[in-house]
């Protein structure tokens, strides 16, 4: 069972019982003045107060556990092996260790050896990483909780992307349909179709009647079975920053690398090879100009070659052999260059002789030059012979280091690089080489330029083609600089000078971690070093370019000897080939130099002297060479470096020597005992030292000497030390000594010029301690170690010094205090996020040990503890000790007053500890009493310090010390310490056993008021001390008595509150939430809390039917009944003795309350965090194998039981905080149950916070609509809208979806299926749990009711499988035992659970479906049951169906068809209600069902097409009996398609028409029927049956909705009127409110007619102002033509647009739409309106003729269509006219021009549901020509009158109608009609009245332009009148033209009348008309 499950298996049920009863109302631990007392004496004490913790020693001491040993007395008890002390060997990385060998080493060697060498002891707690510190929620450790997690299934996740389905709608989409051509299969049919289908399994025994207690126990067992143990294995970790509590182990201390590169030195060949070539290589960086690394010397000769120096080199070590190099760079740039010295044997002749056969000689002439080069060789030999010790520099070359990084990183394989002197940087060639080794990167963190990375670069080989001979006076490394910076310009002067040709061929990559055969610079093995026979690679020594602050951790103690340059100048004599011989001598014999010079390449390692080269004729020659000595551990004063200066011979003569001595200088190694290095310019002597020379320095004149140039230095030579022995700072130096002296008692002592005699040791100690501040960074943080081991001894062994004690404490804890900080502020990049340096952390938690208090005893360690030692830290005595009465115990400390008195103020208290004394005999005879209490006792009877120490103390404890010091200090001192509290409080914790309270209170008290006075500048120091504090009281309760630390947190919180909540500052309350986060991160937590408190009412078995009924429970007491209360409250007794729970969970209320004012920004902060303190700890209990028993989790999650009150308090916060919702919902969940009084919006929020996303939908966000959590919202909406969406979670996938496999997102899948189907049956068990209860009292109707509604919005929800099986189970018990629920009481929630099952009958999963067509016909058969008849259950059947088919986009017709089948397979195989009319019920509404879905499939294929799934479901509609529900949902689906005006429209429309339904109701103020509202829409009337094909309103009540009332007809109908002024048609609203105003009248609501008459007059004044200005819509017809439109083939419709819709807008639109469903290509708009032929259309495309239509009214119409609205309003006919001529052209001359004229008659009015409308009729009228000309005539004349009559005039138009009538570019119009039709009298008779007719036209447009022109006169001025003339001119002259036509009469006119059978209407007869219906 999941985490908390088991909560309320014991204590719900009376819980519950009492709830109901009303006994316990509200939660009131919000109010914060209410006494929230466990009993009626009990104080008040608010939430924002602190209460007085219980004395926890003395509670276990007085409650003795009664449980035998098992889980819960683990839970109880603190574990005997709590705390253990382990010495670990250090970590060697060498095969043998290279320490100093034993002899008389003095102590600071020894001191710095046993440093390197001694084991680390880590105090550890052994169970620490089971509190959340060191138990984060990894994703590893998830996974290993995930592990065998079920895959669940969803139907989101089984159902087809939209990719698929797209391509398998492809046919449908290929297909169109017209409404009237789909005729509903018949009731046959679908009754055969229904029969052959297949139905799901059935459930067994479903229907046998089985008791309700047997249901309910079958139930509980499927639920509980193969259930998940953890929840919170299942929720990822939170969405924060790294977690406050957070605790990291910090790194072990280790040697420091950079970034290592390795560099393989594979071959070097040059054109001739005639003797041997000796290479070097090194790291320069130019820019700080300095090398970077030490020489790596390497040797690439043949043996052939090597063998000419044999006389002088008779046998070489392994180590000289190395050809790669390991070199580490720890701060990269762009300026390191790789540079490559090579020398060769002396020989006769300067560097460019000797270099000049190298350039002349090709190896390809080798044969034509063979004579020359057997010379050369010869020569070589002679040299090699005589010369071969000698060296001679030859020519150097520069590898820009970056470049061949940067270039092999970006190319894809390995590269060969190419380096000549043809370009700038040499030019690059690539070839793979296979041979190339050490590809893994390194991952090392360095400061380094981050564009410089070495680690990560593909490995590369350069070729080095070009080398540069060395100039003999340019050798220094200054020199050398400006050659490499003018290697890095465009125009080197370097590629002007001529190259030795050469091929060095060097590979360089990465190094790998581990490489084999690695030798370290001191030469030590590395491991693994398999075989000690194989060419080693050498790791070579850096010399960073800046300080690196990591201390010494290994022995090493090298230098380096560089000689730079010498000056013989004014030397006489012979001295000219001069070379340097360098020896380290121990002694001033020749015999007492030491062999401890590294060789160099092919050599012996170790020799005792060396040589520099010789630079030919050079009396002031410059040095490059390095001379590595490796320095013996103890230096004297006989120890220097000797330099001999030679001059050698190169030319062999008679009675000359080899060498001849021309100088000696020398450097004594110590000055003072301290290490001389740096840079000499040494004076040189002409001869041989005297004796006793090395003692005295050069510089001084020695008698009798001569010197070369008088004395003056003339020999540069720069000295540098790598040792971890010799600090070289003179500050740390002095420290040192002194107190090593005090060590040996070795008075008086020599420190530089001084002699310290002991009367004033104490004085110079003190001062040398002070001068720590002054010593330099670096050697500080070298020596770390070792300096903070010497400053607390002093502190802990004050030294005797002339038989007094000397108080150093103070000095030691100043200059402790000002190291730190120095640390903290110049390397803070090296702080975690608590701001703890890293090198003081690693020092506390590995190095640091109390001092031995004996010197001569030894330290303890794995050989003398085994390895561990284990403390108990829980008292298992009866007795309480006497040592553990706090408040009589007393420092310790010698140097400073004991404490005694109790004081009264922070003054007094620092008195009082400065003011008394205690013996040390006492504390320590207490101390040894206490074995085995809680006092950190030894389990041995040996105490803490004495592990540490190997001894027990006989000085002093070091934390009172530290602690005692760090009270009375004051000023700087103070601050630096508060500064770095955190490393006072962990020191004190290593070494705590008991600390004085006094101390201990004030310095809380002094830390908490730092804090509280805080400001915004010091707001980092108040972090960083606040969480120092935690984390030392956090470490106190592991080692002290828990009630005196529990002491101490009050102190803190009381200090914090009484500030928090008088400034009501936000930074306080979350600096306060830290604190707390990091105390309760506790590994004993749960321990601390005394889950078995009294508090705990007894152990009740689960609640049961007959449980809940016992009259003798044991809770029926009110003492019993206030603990039960007090557990569920924040009462005092539960803050008190819950003391760390209670101080959360006090938090979490106040900073929720609900009265708070929640809108403040940083209230979200802190909502945030406060509920993260909650979710972490109970992530952690859940994850701890030591509560996975179920008792012991049911006595954890006592400790959360008033989290549900406040839950219930602070809803709203938690809803508008969405962000931080879902971990209340966890909460609630694991907590397994709820109280019935809470309100069910808990468990409702809490489902949809775990409703599934869905696999799918994994990368989708979640739209924030706060209507998504309303119970009210629609089902089908929730499904999506409810969904667990990311921003609601913590998923961390926002942009790391792309970076996952696919493997990982299927396994995030299985998580979050599992997470959400866990979480939801937890709240299915809580709900069970509930009905149980509730079942038997008499209030049970609302409770079952919220049941109810939360099992319903989890079936909305997206559910797993197997959620849903036990979902439907609940529900089936649920409406089994309390029918009349649904069927009397919750009606709608009736209809809601039809929608659910029938929504789940269309599952796609067989499970699913099989549960819920079980459930809905289990509904059906019940609700018969009631009354013989379910008429309830058929009605929302059916609406559910229709809502299903609206609105679920996955909704699947085949699947509910298996369903349907399922239901009737029921019906005929239930036995008991065959013989009833039952089953033939169940069969005629399946039967209609599937008739229903059958129409759903043709929705399905025009989901795309609106105008045709309006069209489906319109007629859908009308086939079902409830129309208010199926019309709302296609209103919905039109406002969501159209414009708004539109759906306004259609909105009004039918929400009025609808309603002929009233007519039931006998109230002669309301409507009658639908012919009220038939002014409204014509289509009322046509529309206004109910279909009674499926149930019948008036015996099934179909009217009982919340519409079918008067007072929801008011509403709706205000809603149309609303609706009908936002559309613009204020004409309906007036009728809307015709209806609306006899009804309240007839209720006597004046307010409401005020109101009504209100808007009627907006709406009348909305019409006169708007006059001219409105806008309907536009209309077209539209024909379809083409087989490959199917259904659509050949029909006419009449579409209704927006206002001012162009004719290419609509073109365009549809010519999109179905060109994008059938192909571009094969979609063709017809552009004329002319009757399509569609025999000469192309059989495989699509034709669509589009015309512009207008509204058409008859004669008698245009009576009553008055006003722009009328002629807008209820349209259904509409014309186009199509001019064209007898041969077939659209357009001729005027005599043969012919117009058809098009009538169209639509199936409805306009506007409608529908915006486009089938043509039902249409009518055509052919107008011969002179019918056309009279048209056009009459509609001039018009124009003419309509602009003369205008008021106000308009001159311009009237003027515009008049230039188009009588001017003179128009003339030839009128005039032209009148000579074609009326110039003759026409032949045929027929034509006579036509003739008439056009001769009376002209004859009234001629009068019609004399009334405008007279107009015109009166309306212009004087500058028109000009104008004016001119157009009666042209009148006069058009007039004069028309006279004779317009005068003849037809004389056949005016004969009598003669009484003949003729039809009047000649126009009727003459017109060609054609009908088409």
């Amino acid at each position: 069972m999941p985490f908390y499950a088991v909560l309320f298996s014991r204590t719900v049920a009376a819980e519950v019982r009492k709830q109901i009863a009303g006994q316990y109302g509200g939660s009131p631990q919000l109010l914060k003045n209410l006494s929230v007392g466990g009993n009626a004496t009990s104080n008040a004490i608010p939430l924002t107060e602190a209460v007085e913790p219980v004395d926890f020693e003395e509670y276990l001491i007085t409650h003795p556990p009664l449980i035998e040993s098992g889980p819960l007395r683990d839970l109880i008890e603190f574990p005997p092996d709590d705390i253990e002390v382990l010495y670990t060997p250090r970590e060697c990385r060498t095969l043998g260790q290279d320490v100093p060998e034993e002899g008389e080493n003095d102590s600071h060697v020894r001191d710095c050896t046993r440093s390197y060498t001694e084991d680390w002891a880590i105090v550890n707690r052994k169970y620490h990483k089971l509190g959340t510190a060191f138990n984060p929620n990894t994703l590893d450790k998830q996974k290993e909780r995930q592990r065998g997690l079920p895959k669940q299934v969803f139907e989101s996740d089984e159902l087809p992307d939209h990719s698929s389905y797209q391509d398998d709608q492809d046919d449908l989409k290929r297909r169109s349909m017209s409404i009237d051509d789909t005729p509903r299969g018949s009731w046959a049919c679908s009754i055969f179709d229904l029969k052959n289908s297949q139905p799901d399994a059935l459930l067994p025994h479903l229907l046998d009647r089985v008791p309700n207690e047997e249901i309910d126990r079958h139930n509980e067992d499927q639920r509980k079975s193969n259930r998940h143990r953890e929840l919170f294995a299942l929720h990822p970790a939170l969405d924060e920053d790294e977690p406050i509590e957070r605790h990291c182990v910090p790194d072990v201390p280790k040697e420091h690398f950079g970034q290592r590169l390795l560099v393989k030195c594979l071959s070097l060949k040059f054109e001739i090879e005639i003797e041997p070539i000796f290479a070097s290589l090194a790291l320069y960086d130019i820019k700080e100009k300095k090398r970077i690394s030490e020489n790596f010397y390497f040797d690439l000769n043949s043996e052939q070659t090597k063998a000419m120096l044999r006389p002088h080199i008779p046998s070489a070590a392994i180590s000289t052999l190395a050809r790669s190099a390991v070199f580490s760079i720890t701060y990269p740039s762009q300026d390191v260059f790789l540079v490559i010295k090579l020398e060769k044997v002396l020989q006769q002749g300067d560097i460019g002789e000797c270099a000049e056969p190298y350039m002349v000689f090709k190896e390809s002439d080798a044969a034509k030059n063979k004579e020359k080069l057997e010379k050369l060789r010869s020569q070589s030999e002679q040299f090699c012979q005589r010369l071969g010790r000698y060296r001679m520099p030859f020519a150097w070359t520069a590898i820009h280091l970056m470049n061949i990084v940067n270039s092999a990183g970006s190319l894809e394989r390995d590269t060969e690089l190419d380096m000549g002197l043809s370009e700038r940087k040499g030019s690059w060639s690539e070839r793979r080489n296979s041979s190339i080794v050490g590809r893994r990167s390194l991952e090392r963190t360095t400061s380094g330029d981050e564009s410089c990375s070495l680690t990560s670069f593909r490995p590369a080989t350069l070729t080095v083609t070009n080398f540069f001979k060395q100039e003999g006076d340019r050798l220094s490394d200054e020199d050398l600089y400006k050659f490499l910076a003018d290697m890095r310009r465009p125009s080197s002067v370097l590629r002007r000078l001529r190259p030795i040709t050469a091929q060095l061929k060097i590979d360089i990559s990465p190094a790998p971690e581990n490489p084999h055969y690695c030798l370290t610079p001191d030469l030590l093995q590395v491991m693994p070093y398999p075989d000690s026979r194989v060419r080693p690679t050498k790791e070579i020594l850096e010399f960073p370019a800046r300080d690196i602050y990591v201390p010494n951790t290994t022995y090493r103690n090298l230098l380096y000897v560089n000689p730079q340059s010498l000056n013989f100048a004014n030397r006489q004599g012979s001295a000219r080939n001069i070379t340097v011989k360098v020896q380290f001598m121990n002694g001033e014999d020749p015999s007492n130099a030491m062999p401890v010079i590294f060789g160099k390449s092919s050599c012996a390692e170790y020799s005792k002297e060396a040589y520099t080269a010789v630079v030919y004729h050079n009396r002031s020659p410059d040095f490059h060479d390095e001379v590595k000595i490796k320095l013996p551990a103890s230096l004297t004063d006989h120890h220097h470096i000797l330099f001999t200066f030679y001059h050698v011979s190169c030319q062999q003569k008679q009675n000359t020597p080899l060498e001849t001595p021309v100088g000696y200088t020398w450097i004594p190694m110590l000055q003072n005992g301290r290490l001389r290095t740096g840079h000499f310019c040494l004076p040189v002597s002409l001869e041989k030292p005297p004796q006793s020379y090395s003692v005295l320095s050069p510089d001084v004149p020695l008698p009798g000497m001569k010197w070369v140039d008088n004395h003056r230095g003339v020999f540069n030579v720069e000295v540098v030390a790598a040792s971890t022995i010799h600090t070289q700072d003179q500050f740390l130096d002095k420290f040192f000594a002194l107190v090593h002296a005090l060590d040996e008692h070795m008075f008086p002592v020599r420190i530089g010029d001084m002699r310290i005699m002991e009367n004033n040791l104490e004085a110079e100690l003190k001062s040398s301690i002070a001068a720590l501040n002054s010593s330099q960074l670096e050697p500080v943080v070298r020596f770390l170690h070792l300096l903070l081991d010497k400053l607390v001894l002093l502190m802990v062994r004050p030294p005797v010094i002339a038989g007094q004690i000397v108080n150093l404490g103070q000095a030691s804890f100043e200059v402790m205090a000002s190291i730190v900080n120095r640390l903290h502020k110049y390397l803070d990049t090296s702080q975690d996020m608590h701001g703890r340096n890293s090198l003081l952390s690693s020092y506390i938690h590995y190095v640091f040990r109390l001092p031995n208090m004996d010197p001569n005893s030894p330290s303890p360690g794995p050989g003398g503890l085994g390895g561990s030692v284990h403390y108990a830290t829980m008292a298992r005595s009866s007795v309480r000790p006497s040592s553990l009465n706090l408040n009589r115990s007393r420092s310790l400390s010698n140097s400073n007053p004991d404490i005694s008195g109790t004081p009264t103020s922070p003054d007094d208290e620092v008195r009082s500890i400065i003011g008394s004394k205690r013996s040390l005999g006492i504390i320590h005879s207490t101390a040894m009493e206490r074995s085995g209490n809680r006092m950190s006792s030894h389990t041995e009877s040996t105490s803490f310090l004495q592990t540490l120490t190997g001894r027990l103390p006989t000085k002093k404890l070091y934390h009172e010390e530290l602690a005692l010091q760090w009270v009375v200090s004051s000023g700087s001192v103070r601050e630096g310490a508060l500064q770095q509290a955190w490393f006072f409080f962990e020191l004190m914790v290593r070494t705590t056993t008991i600390i004085n309270p006094h101390a201990s209170s004030f310095m809380i008290k002094s830390v908490a008021s730092v804090i509280v006075r805080g400001k915004k500048d010091d707001l980092e120091l108040v972090e960083r001390l606040n969480t120092s504090l935690a984390f030392f009281l956090n470490d106190l309760l592991s080692v002290m008595d828990r009630g005196f630390v529990f002491s101490l947190i009050k102190t803190y919180w009381k200090q914090v509150s009484t500030k928090l909540y008088a400034l009501q500052n936000p930074t306080l309350e979350s600096l306060r939430l830290d604190f707390l986060r990091i105390i309760c991160s506790h590994e004993h937590y749960v321990t601390l809390n005394l889950p078995f408190s009294l508090l705990t009412p007894p152990a009740s078995p689960s609640p049961s039917v007959s449980s809940a009924t016992s009259q003798s429970s044991g809770f029926s007491t009110h003492v019993q009944d206030q603990k039960i209360a007090n557990m569920f409250e924040l009462s005092v007794p539960f803050r008190e003795q819950h003391y760390l729970a209670g101080l959360v969970l006090t938090e979490l209320a106040v900073i929720l309350d609900p009265e708070a004012d929640g809108s403040v920004p940083w209230m979200f902060g802190l909502h945030k965090k406060v509920i993260s303190v909650v979710h972490n700890l109970l992530s952690s209990h859940d994850s701890d194998p030591r509560y996975a028993d179920p008792e012991v989790k049911a006595r954890v999650a006592l400790l959360y039981l008033p989290l549900i009150g406040i839950v219930m308090e602070t809803l709203p916060q938690l809803h508008d905080f969405t962000g931080m919702f879902i971990d209340f919902c966890i909460l609630l969940i694991v907590l397994g149950g709820i109280p019935v009084h809470i309100e069910y919006r808990c468990l409702f929020f809490s489902i949809s916070c775990f409703g599934r996303r869905g696999k799918k939908r994994l990368g989708r966000t979640r739209a924030k609509n706060s209507d998504e959590l309303s119970p009210s919202g629609s089902a089908f909406g929730s499904q999506e809208n409810l969904r667990w969406r990311k921003d609601m979670t913590h998923w961390r996938q926002t942009s790391e979806k792309m970076d996952k496999t696919r493997a990982e997102l299927e396994h995030e899948a299985i998580i979050d299926g599992n997470l959400a189907t866990e979480a939801n049956l937890i709240i299915l068990d809580t709900l069970e749990i509930i009905v149980q209860t509730v079942s038997v009292t008499e209030s049970k109707e609302s409770i079952l009711g919220g049941v109810l509604k939360v099992l319903l919005h989890s079936m909305a929800c997206n559910q797993s499988a197997l959620y849903l099986q036990h979902c439907f189970a609940t529900q089936r018990a649920l409406v089994s035992k309390f029918p009349e629920l649904l069927f009397e009481e919750e009606t709608e929630q009736c209809a809601d659970l039809c929608l659910r099952l029938l929504r789940n009958c269309s599952s796609s999963i067989g499970t699913i479906r099989a549960h819920a067509s079980a459930s809905l016909y289990l509904l059906m058969r019940q609700n018969f049951e009631i009354g013989n008849n379910f008429a309830r259950v058929k009605m929302q059947v059916t609406m559910s169906l229709s809502s299903l088919v609206g609105t679920s986009q996955n909704f699947n017709e085949e699947f509910l068809r298996r369903s349907l089948k399922t239901i009737l397979t029921y019906a005929e195989e239930d036995l008991e209600l065959r013989e009833t009319t039952f089953p033939d019920q169940v069969q005629d509404l399946v039967f209609n069902l599937h008739m229903i879905l059958s129409d759903t499939v043709k929705m399905k294929e025009h989901q795309e097409d609106p105008e045709m799934l309006i069209d489906l479901m319109y007629r859908y509609c009308f086939y079902i009996a409830e129309w208010i529900t199926s019309h709302c949902y296609i209103i919905q689906y039109t406002i969501n398609s159209h414009e708004i005006n539109l759906a306004c429209k259609i909105n009004d429309h039918y929400k009025c028409h609808k309603f002929d339904i009233y007519s039931i109701y006998d109230r002669k103020y309301l409507p009658v029927g639908c012919v009220t509202f038939q002014n409204i829409s014509s289509n009322v009337l046509e529309e206004s049956a109910v279909s009674d094909d499926v149930v019948s309103p008036d015996e099934e009540g179909i009217c009982s909705g919340k519409y079918f009332t008067e007072a929801g007809l008011v509403g709706l109908l205000e809603q149309a009127a609303a609706s009908f002024s936002m559309a613009g048609m204020y004409e309906a609203v007036n009728e809307v409110y015709k209806v609306l105003i006899p009804i309240h009248e007839a209720n006597r609501d004046a307010k409401k007619l005020a109101t009504i008459h209100g808007k009627l007059q907006e709406a009348f004044g909305k019409i006169v102002h708007q006059h001219g200005k409105r806008m309907f819509g536009t209309y077209f017809r539209v024909g379809f033509y083409g087989s490959k439109l199917g259904d659509l083939d050949e029909q006419e419709f009449v579409y209704k647009e927006p206002a001012i819709t162009k004719l290419a807008e609509i073109s365009h639109r549809l010519e999109s739409f179905y060109g994008e469903r059938f192909g571009e290509d094969q979609v063709e708009v017809i552009k004329d309106s002319n009757p399509v032929d569609k025999c000469k259309l192309d059989p495989n495309k699509a034709f669509i003729q589009i015309t512009y239509v207008e509204p058409y009214f008859d004669t008698y119409e245009m009576k009553d269509r008055i006003t722009y609205f009328d002629k807008n309003y209820n349209l259904r006919r509409f014309v186009y006219c199509t001019p064209f001529t007898l041969d077939g052209r659209a357009h001729g001359d005027l005599h043969e021009q012919f117009k058809r004229k098009t009538i169209l008659t639509t199936s409805h009015a306009f506007p409608y549901i529908k915006t486009r409308i089938n043509i039902i009729h249409k009518e055509e009228i052919i107008s011969t020509p002179i019918e056309v000309a009279i048209e056009d005539m009459q509609k001039k004349t018009q124009e003419l009158a309509f602009a003369t009559h205008q008021d106000p005039s308009d001159a311009k138009m009237l003027q515009m109608v008049l230039q188009g009538s009588v001017g003179t570019t128009v003339n030839q119009g009128p005039l032209e009609v009148a000579q074609v039709f009326l110039s003759e009298i026409p032949s045929d008779p027929k034509l006579y009245r036509h003739h008439n007719k056009l001769r009376l036209c002209f004859k009234d447009f001629t009068k019609r332009c004399e009334d405008a022109l007279r107009k015109n006169k009166s309306l212009i001025g004087p500058d028109q009148k000009e104008y004016q003339r001119e157009l009666e001119r042209n009148y006069h002259r058009l007039k004069e033209a028309l006279q004779p036509l317009i005068n003849r009469k037809i004389p056949q006119l005016y004969k009598p009348v003669l009484q003949v059978n003729s039809h009047r209407d000649s126009f009727s007869r003459m017109s060609l008309r054609k009908l088409d219906v």
